[in-house]
């Protein structure tokens, strides 16, 4: 029995494997068939021999051969082969399982583990699971572990059994390869060919090193898992992609952290619409800063789930607020004034109970597919990827339903309302919502590009986040370098591309930054005044108390009068007469002094954000008031 050992080790020393490549995959798969069926024909042989209950262990450099036979008659332990293995490759039969196949009171158990067989059994027709992530890419199934054989009083090619064996198995590669399928070899004694197959078998655990199976038969055992070279491993492409994440997160980190200080601190961009960016940013942020120091920490076994879990809320949120920005945008468009009372809460929890619902809910149902073996992010094989691609998918057609009736509206009015220039003279100087003008006022026409400008802008950051994780899907699915470079340059660059849309581009922020640098002052800093500019500040607060009573009832009167003009308008054809505006308007006029309209009316940015708002005054017989109403900045 020591000679057929030795011949089979020989066969599969590292000298002796370039004669196999000799054969083809099925020669191949014959010939390692016929030493796993003759090597355990031999053992029983020996098995059969052996004078009294004893077990003798053959261990070779590429075999490892135990036969053992056991009296069952009184207690049975459970039987663990290798004796003594802590760890590695093990397999174990209950004591049940060892009485229940005894014959005349005894046991006869062959053990054998080959350490390089498994390359030569084909994978070719194996029967195996392959998650979502593996279906239709360009990977391989391969054996990545030694393969290990049980026997008892062995009768076929497969014993079956009430009670499961359970075996671990060390992978080989513990890098490349992924999805773990616990499969056993199932072949023909009489054409000494097979395939592999998992029926029987389940997946008890795996880690990135080992995987534990229970099977309900005994024969040949093996860990098969999907294999895919990853391309972009050499010292380029790795130097190159680890550079790209590193500077490009840095330098998104720096510019999301001046978008929150800028949002948070100057007074001037206090609005809705920058309450949305400054918690855009504040996710976007935290979420990269996750990813760039927690993505890899898969050997953490507690803080790599926390890890995916946290990316998996920052990004929900992320996109939840990008959402948020095109709902407000359709807000101020169809609104003539700003409302009274800010919607800040209700974004606030649109823009974070969602996420955390998702989260919860997709914890609750499978908090172990937080974390996997490549990465701290969700688990593919399951399906569980989609607790993030579903709610984003939402998500992003929300916003782009929101984003094109926006502009449909704009670009509508852009082409039906043409106003006179009386009308535009009259009403150029009125501010509305965070100082953005409504389509449906006369004076929309002179501000149309800047309106433009925030939808677009909102446009090209739904396509950066968008284009962003489909690339990041591609990548995972495909794993080619253009992919990987793709994801890398756009997950790596997306707050600096915030940074341009919503600041570096913005006239009022650059506004706010010059005042920032020239009188060195900002955060609710007080600049140096000169007496003029106190007294016009001193009258401007006076006027706006002395008319807070009588503001929310000019607006709902101006709001009617406007809807009316324009019903009124589309029904006659006459869009350009004005004769029904000044009907509707009767009691009312226009303040008229120079000293409280805006002070550089020929600076466009003046044009577009009014620094004094001045609003139609009710006739003094109907209100009994001034009405002189002048609304602070």
């Amino acid at each position: 029995m020591q000679a057929i050992v030795d011949t089979v080790d020989n066969l599969l020393r590292p000298e002796a494997l370039e004669s196999w490549k000799d054969m083809n995959s099925s020669e191949q798969a014959h010939a390692a068939t016929m030493l796993l069926d003759t090597l355990e024909e031999g053992a029983f042989v020996l098995a059969d021999n052996l004078l009294e209950p004893t077990r003798v262990s053959m261990p070779t450099e590429n075999i490892v051969l135990d036969v053992a036979v056991l009296i069952t008659e009184g207690q049975v332990q459970d039987l663990k082969f290798p004796q003594g293995s802590k760890g590695g490759n093990s397999i174990q039969l209950s004591a049940s399982t060892v009485k229940q196949n005894s014959r005349n009171g005894l046991a006869k158990l062959v053990f054998i583990i080959y350490k390089s067989l498994g390359r030569f059994l084909s994978t070719e027709n194996a029967t195996i699971k392959l998650g979502s992530d593996f279906a239709g890419r360009n990977s391989t199934i391969a054996v990545n572990s030694h393969v290990i054989a049980a026997s008892i009083n062995k009768e076929s090619s497969r014993v079956y059994l009430t009670d499961p064996v359970y075996f671990t198995l060390e992978h080989i590669d513990p890098d490349n390869y992924f999805n773990a399928n616990c499969s056993f070899w199932n072949y023909s004694e009489r054409t000494m060919m097979g395939y592999w197959s998992t029926q029987g078998c389940k997946l008890v655990d795996t880690n990135k090193t080992h995987t534990t199976c229970a099977c309900s038969h005994l024969t040949n055992f093996a860990i098969l898992m999907a294999h895919r070279e990853i391309v972009y491993k050499d010292g380029v492409h790795e130097l190159l992609l680890t550079v790209i994440t590193w500077v490009g997160i840095v330098i998104s980190l720096v510019c999301l952290a001046i978008c929150i200080f800028t949002f948070c601190f100057f007074r001037g961009l206090q609005s809705d619409r920058n309450t949305i960016h400054k918690n855009l940013c504040i996710n976007l942020f935290i979420a990269e800063f996750i990813f760039l120091i927690g993505i890899d920490k898969t050997e953490y076994k507690i803080a790599c789930p926390i890890f995916a879990g946290l990316l998996h809320f920052f990004f929900l949120a992320a996109f939840a607020w990008m959402c948020l920005e095109g709902v407000q945008l359709y807000l101020m468009l169809v609104e003539v004034f700003e409302s009274e009372y800010s919607r800040k809460k209700y974004y606030y929890v649109a823009g974070y109970l969602f996420p955390a619902t998702v989260v919860g809910v997709s914890a609750a149902i499978d908090y172990k597919s937080y974390g996997t073996e490549k990465a701290c992010w969700l688990h593919v094989d399951n399906y569980f990827i989609w607790s993030f691609i579903g709610p984003v998918t939402f998500i992003i057609l929300l916003n782009l339903i929101f984003l094109v009736i926006t502009l449909c509206k704009m670009v509508k009015h852009s082409n039906t309302l043409k106003p006179d220039s009386s009308r535009l003279e009259n009403i150029n100087n009125y501010r509305v919502c965070d100082g953005y003008y409504n389509t449906d006022l006369p004076g929309y026409e002179d501000n149309k590009p800047f309106i433009k400008s925030w939808v677009l802008g909102a446009f090209a950051l739904l396509c950066l986040l968008g284009l962003t994780w489909s690339f990041g899907l591609l990548f995972i699915n495909e794993g080619t370098v253009v992919m990987t470079y793709l994801f890398t340059v756009f997950n790596a660059f997306q707050g600096m591309f915030i940074f341009i849309f919503h600041c570096a581009l913005q006239k009022k922020v650059r506004k706010e930054y010059g005042k920032c640098f020239r009188h060195s002052y900002c955060c609710g800093g007080l600049p140096t005044e000169s007496p003029h500019s106190s007294v016009k500040a001193s009258t401007t607060r006076t006027s706006a108390r002395y008319s807070s009573g009588t503001q929310s009832r000019i607006r709902r009167m101006w709001n009617d009068t406007v809807r009316k003009q324009s019903e009124s308008s589309f029904i006659s054809g006459d869009i350009n007469s004005t004769s029904t505006l000044n009907q509707g308007m009767t009691g009312n006029y226009l303040l008229t002094n120079p000293l409280l309209r805006p002070h550089g009316t020929n600076n466009p940015y003046n044009t577009l954000l009014a620094e004094t708002v001045v609003c139609n005054a009710p006739s003094a017989p109907v209100f009994n008031s001034p009405g002189v109403l002048i609304l602070p900045e």
